[in-house]
């Protein structure tokens, strides 16, 4: 699935219903076994059994979606033996209870909570009947320059239901296959953006002091200007503007999120000013709608219109005829 711009041909789609019942359990565990990770399962509806997965990339991430029959899943040393790659793997649960195990740790995940898996240990999974779940594949090295040591994470209950750990569940559930597909900023963002928000829900649930208990404020003010400069630039990245600022990409997520901000809103927030001062003028009246968001930033029209009317309440059109008013 590896793609050279911000679009990819296709997802990768994969069904029981190609298979003989028979057949549906062994080749559900080799499909993970390619494209998840390696892994030992089992279900008590073995001759019934019925799986669907939709999976695609997005920057240096895989996401998926997977749905199915109820059955447990085990990776084993021996599994772990014979994978060629480790990562770390985010799931939450949509509309589900699951249960995960890890040696010297249980949790039992509500709908909409989240949790960090490490494929290089032995772990357990429960899947209820009909349970759907995201999930995210993070490269090791990817998620260790967001969280200093991610192991201390892995297999606690990431709370969907307040803090930060609602603002990431809410975001993983939009992060579908689809939507990397074709996603609404550069998909660097849109990986940048997890990994911030998987930061922060690790400081509430590990209980984290911040680097600095007073936020900085005439950094917050250089990155703020920086974005509002170059939001116009249609794959403008958070490492982007913190290389030009000469901060980590790290730093400048920390540093909006100690204002309650996050790269990706300030950055939309931007680019909409921009298409909002276009839209009042009438020097722009013989340029289409279409045209102004692409100048202000935003490759899909519809994306555009969406969080316009988010924002303001009225979609591009209607802005510019509603303008004397």
């Amino acid at each position: 699935m590896e793609r050279s711009d911000n679009r990819a041909t296709a997802p990768f789609k994969w069904s029981t219903s190609d298979f003989p019942p028979s057949e549906r359990l062994d080749a559900y565990a080799g499909m993970l076994d390619n494209r998840i990770l390696s892994i030992t399962t089992s279900s008590p509806v073995r001759f019934n059994f019925k799986a669907e997965l939709t999976a695609a990339q997005l920057g240096p991430l895989i996401v998926s979606r997977l749905g199915g029959s109820t059955h447990d899943a085990y990776r084993t040393r021996k599994d772990i033996a014979r994978a060629q790659e480790f990562t770390y793997l985010l799931t939450v649960g949509v509309g589900c209870s699951w249960r995960h195990w890890k040696k010297d740790r249980e949790a039992l995940l509500l709908p909409g909570d989240v949790l960090l898996a490490d494929t290089r240990e032995e772990l357990s999974v429960h899947w209820p009947p009909d349970c759907l779940a995201l999930n995210v594949r993070l490269p090791i090295e990817w998620l260790q320059a967001w969280i200093a040591d991610p192991r201390q994470l892995v297999g606690r209950r990431i709370s969907g239901d307040a803090g930060w750990g609602k603002v990431l569940s809410n975001y993983m559930s939009q992060v579908t296959p689809e939507l990397a597909m074709a996603p609404p900023l550069p998909a660097q963002v849109m990986a940048d953006q997890m990994g911030a928000l998987l930061a922060l829900a690790a400081q509430e649930v590990l209980g984290y002091v911040p680097e600095s208990q007073a936020p900085d404020v005439q950094q917050c003010d250089r990155i703020h200007a920086c974005i509002e400069q170059r939001c116009s630039e249609l794959q403008l990245t958070a490492a982007d503007v913190a290389a030009s600022l000469n901060l980590s990409p790290r730093t400048l997520h920390r540093t909006l999120a100690a204002h309650g901000e996050t790269f990706g809103k300030t950055l939309i927030d931007a680019r909409l000013d921009v298409a909002f001062r276009m839209l009042l003028s009438r020097t722009f009246d013989r340029i289409t709608v279409a045209e102004i968001g692409k100048r202000a930033g935003f490759l899909d029209p519809s994306h555009f219109s969406r969080v316009c009317r988010l924002r303001f309440g009225h979609t591009p059109n209607s802005l510019r005829q509603n303008r004397a008013s």
